[in-house]
Formats: C-alpha cells, structure tokens, sequence
C-alpha cells in the first residue's frame, strides 16, 4: 500500500512546500480537493482555494510525486474547461497528474446554486465516458493519458470507477469496510481489469476529528454511508474510521489493517493543525 496525503483549502506555496515534504518522506501522492461551491447567495463567501493551480505550483517544486485533484464536483465544472485543465496539468507534470471527479452532495449543490442531477449514477457515467475519451481517446491534442477517478461511497457508483473508470476515490471507512469495498472494486474490474483504490483517512486532534465526524454525518449521503458501517455517532465514527494522531504505534497498526484489506494508495489527510505540527505528525507515520 502507498501513503500519500490529502489537504484541502491551503495557500499554493503551502501545497507546494507538502509536495516536497512528501517527496522527502516517501509518499507517494498528494491529494487536493475541489472546494468549489458557495457564493450564490449576495454576501455569501465562495469556496476556497482553486486545486488545479495549488497543484500546478506543487508540480513545479516536485520531480516524483503524483498529484490529484480529489474530487472535483463536475457540478460546477463545465466538462471541455475541465479536461483542458487535466491535460495541462498532465503535461506540467510530465505525467504525473491524476484527475478525480465526483457528483458531489445536494446540500453542496444548494449552498453553490447548482442543479443537483436526479439521476447522479446516469451523470457521472457521461462524465466519466468524457473525460476518458479527452484523456485516452485523443480529445486533448496535449497532455493526455491521465487516470479518471471516481468519488464513491455506494455500491453501484464504486462498480463505476472500477469498470468504467481507473478507479475510485473513498472515504470515511472501517478496515472492515474497506476489504469489502476492495473486494466489490476487483469484481466489477473483472478478470484482468485494474482499478486503483484511494482512501482518505483523517488525522487529527480528537475535537477536529469529532467535528469533522458531524459535518459528515450531517449530510444524507455520508450519513447513510456510515449507518451501513454500524457508525452511529461521532464517537463511534472517530474510533472506527480515523487514525489516533497521538499515537504512532497505534496509527501504524491501523495503517496495517487498511494495508491488509487491500487499499492500493491511502492518503492520510491532517486536520486541525498548524504547519509544524501537520508535517510533525505526518512524519510520525510516513514511509
């Protein structure tokens, strides 16, 4: 199993600076999230920092490292721009760019002022059959040949990414959970296929961890999700989904278990810290 990292919403110079961080440590990719979304009401903030740039300056201070957006909610993305994107990056990178997208959440929808799609399944299946074709049908004249992940938490969006896709990105799981994730990711692939799963898994203080736990359950698809994991409350959802980060020798052995079950690259992704202590703590942990 790789480690890489996830972090979401930072300065670019800060990415950049995590980028050469992981490189010297032995991760093997650094994940960005897409934030977009906000803004559509007059006085409301926008969503945060733009990914794509982040990991454009990431790119230039790095030689090895993977980097990802993971995941861009195609809602508010339009899908010539978006693969435009992917493939400069892609070519930046010198292949090392690897583009995620997801249909992201109702409430994300709402608060960005975009159409949630009713058949999200049917969406991104379009979306997918796209930016495969940009990437490796010959859509893009530039910068082609990058991985097109899925952000899935349901059984039949997973059996996308795995069969349709490169992959899938996941989030919020057991290592129970996760094993049988693995398992359904290597059925829908089918007999030769390869489908790379990517797991993010929080490290944080307890109360970042716990308020990153109710945030989550409070939107109807995460909700369900961790229902289905027998995780009920956000302790239970801390105890059994994240990993102690004042505790390395019990961070590894969960690390372990997730290895175990069969996660190709999982990203641990800090929160509720500052800069020293983040790289303290992943350090803690790394390769």
């Amino acid at each position: 199993m790789d480690l890489g990292i996830c972090v979401r919403d930072l300065p670019a110079n800060e990415v950049a600076r995590l980028g050469r961080f992981a490189e010297d440590r032995g991760f093997s990719h650094l994940f960005v999230p897409d934030v977009r979304g906000g803004g559509a009401e007059p006085g409301k903030p926008l969503g945060g920092r733009d990914a794509f740039a982040s990991l454009a300056a990431m790119f230039e201070a790095t030689s090895t490292v993977r980097g990802a957006v993971g995941v861009a909610a195609v809602i508010f993305h339009e899908p010539t721009a978006l693969a435009r994107m992917a493939g400069t990056l892609n070519e930046l990178s010198g292949g090392r760019f690897d583009l995620g997208i997801g249909v992201s959440h109702p409430e994300a929808a709402g608060r960005g002022g975009a159409t949630y799609p009713k058949s999200p399944l049917t969406e991104m299946r379009w979306w997918v059959e796209e930016m495969r074709r940009c990437s490796t049908g010959g859509g893009l004249s530039f910068g082609g040949g990058f991985p097109v992940l899925v952000g899935a938490l349901g059984p039949k969006m997973v059996a996308l990414g795995a069969a349709d896709a490169d992959g899938v990105v996941l989030n919020w799981l057991t290592p129970e959970h996760a094993a049988t994730t693995v398992a359904a990711v290597r059925e829908a692939a089918g007999p030769g296929g390869r489908a790379t799963t990517v797991l993010y898994v929080r490290i944080s203080p307890r109360q970042a961890a716990l308020t990153d736990a109710v945030n989550y359950d409070a939107l109807a698809n995460y909700h369900q999700h961790l229902v289905s994991q027998g995780l009920t409350t956000p302790e239970a959802i801390v105890a059994g989904a994240t990993l102690p980060a004042d505790d390395p020798g019990a961070a590894k052995e969960r690390l372990a278990a997730y290895a175990d079950a069969g996660i190709d690259v999982l990203c641990l992704y800090p929160h509720g810290f500052d800069e020293a202590e983040r790289e303290r703590v992943l350090a803690s942990v790394a390769p």
